[in-house]
């Protein structure tokens, strides 16, 4: 028996060389582009398969019931181009034994500057200077002092708010304090799903490594204080929703916000009704929920004080070679019965 590893999308020369190495068979999506459902599951099925590489951002490739039903029962990974698994039933494919891989580190550098990006084009009001310039209403625009103002970044004390604290969200840290003010620093507040037993000794580290004030606190008081909101939490049950219409109320309307997470932590329609209201200055989403059918009809994408991008975070080809890397390895050791070089363990 000849063993096999199932590519549901070609994922660059270097790691196809691992691939192509690797001693087993490949059956690789012929196309660049996304595969069928049908053809996953016709494949899943070869009772030779007994690793798949698949995409986080491929409907085709979501690992549910209907996948872990119809994969050979020889199936032993699962290793994802991604570091979010939500699109996988985890706790399902390891009650049947098989392993989950992702690809965590490599693409904490890119988000956090795609994310700082988003921060300081949402504050500046970017977005709608291009589509001013683009629609061609510059030459109508009357000037006044203060047109297309929008809040600084240097502005004294700041509040700098983070969902979640993991390392994205520290290397956006990093960035983020390069921009602010030196003579009244910012403060760093940061929500995480529970307070530890050593939280304080832990904040005073990232106080001590951040030369500025790091503090967990509620959600609440998130919400309230900040004037700079990074969402960059994981999607779970608890987090959601999480920021919904009781969440974004509680806002500055001087505040921004920037999702480069994931969309479903963000109500849709609570934002843009947030951002209709003046409740918070304006947002920035790398991530938006449905994407990526997601078009102009969308309240967010229409909405001038709104910036949405197609999901770029890890978007630069370092960073997807690195990613593609990381998923052939841990598809070829999931393959050989070797410990996977990130697994997911729940």
């Amino acid at each position: 028996m000849v063993q096999k590893i199932l590519v549901t999308r070609h994922m660059g020369a270097p790691a196809h060389a691992l691939l192509d190495a690797s001693g087993f068979e490949l059956i690789v999506n012929p196309a660049d582009a996304e595969p069928s459902r049908a053809w996953v599951l016709e494949h899943v099925a070869d009772p030779d398969v007994v690793a798949v590489a698949l995409c986080h951002s491929q409907p085709s490739d979501k690992v549910d019931a209907e996948f872990l039903a119809a994969a050979s029962p020889g199936l032993k990974v699962v290793s994802t181009l991604s570091v979010g698994y939500d699109h996988i039933d985890v706790k399902a494919a390891q009650a049947i034994g098989i392993k989950v891989g992702h690809t965590p580190g490599v693409l904490d550098n890119a988000v956090a500057d795609i994310t700082v990006t988003l921060v300081l084009m949402t504050m500046r009001r970017v977005g709608e200077g291009i589509e001013l310039v683009k629609s061609g209403g510059w030459p109508q625009l009357p000037w006044g002092p203060f047109v297309l103002c929008g809040p600084s970044i240097s502005h004294p004390s700041l509040t700098l708010s983070f969902l979640g604290f993991g390392r994205i969200a520290q290397q956006t840290l990093y960035r983020l304090l390069a921009f602010t003010s030196r003579s009244a620093p910012p403060t760093v507040l940061y929500h995480s799903s529970a307070a530890r037993a050593d939280q304080a000794e832990l904040d005073a580290a990232h106080s001590a490594r951040f030369g500025v004030a790091v503090r967990r606190v509620e959600a609440d008081e998130l919400a309230r204080r900040a004037d700079v909101l990074v969402v960059l939490c994981a999607l779970t049950e608890s987090t959601k929703g999480l920021v919904d219409s009781a969440f974004l109320d509680m806002m500055k309307p001087t505040a921004v916000l920037v999702n480069a997470a994931r969309g479903p932590i963000v109500n849709t329609d609570d934002l843009a009704r947030a951002l209709d209201e003046g409740k918070l200055f304006g947002a920035g989403l790398d991530v938006i929920t449905n994407e990526p059918h997601v078009g102009p009809e969308n309240p967010l994408v229409r909405h001038p004080k709104c910036i949405v991008i197609p999901h770029m975070g890890s978007a630069d080809y370092d960073t997807r070679n690195a990613m593609a890397d990381l998923c052939a390895r841990n598809a070829i050791a999931g393959a050989k019965d070797e410990a996977l070089v990130a697994e997911v363990t729940l």
